[in-house]
């Protein structure tokens, strides 16, 4: 219909509460995708604080760019830039 009418044109009143529920659930779904790779990454930081594995910048940042490789490898374009 027409704006001379007064019927509302475009999209249903429910389409912006769609898409913003699809959003949340698009970034809910990112953060558990990326849940192993953050626990990996923290398994690695609590053995260098207990002693298990030597405090090293340079292997932490080899450890670092090897799970960020994986983590582009599997998630692709929902990998976190890091």
């Amino acid at each position: 219909m027409s704006r001379l009418s007064g019927a509302p044109l475009g999209l249903p009143a429910w389409v912006p509460a769609c898409s913003e529920a699809g959003q949340a659930w698009e970034q809910w779904a990112r953060r558990a995708a990326a849940l192993p790779f953050d626990a990996l990454r923290a398994q690695y930081a609590a053995a260098v604080r207990s002693g298990v594995m030597p405090a090293s910048l340079l292997d932490a940042s080899r450890f670092e760019r090897g799970v960020a490789q994986w983590e582009r490898a599997l998630l692709g374009a929902w990998a976190r830039g890091r």
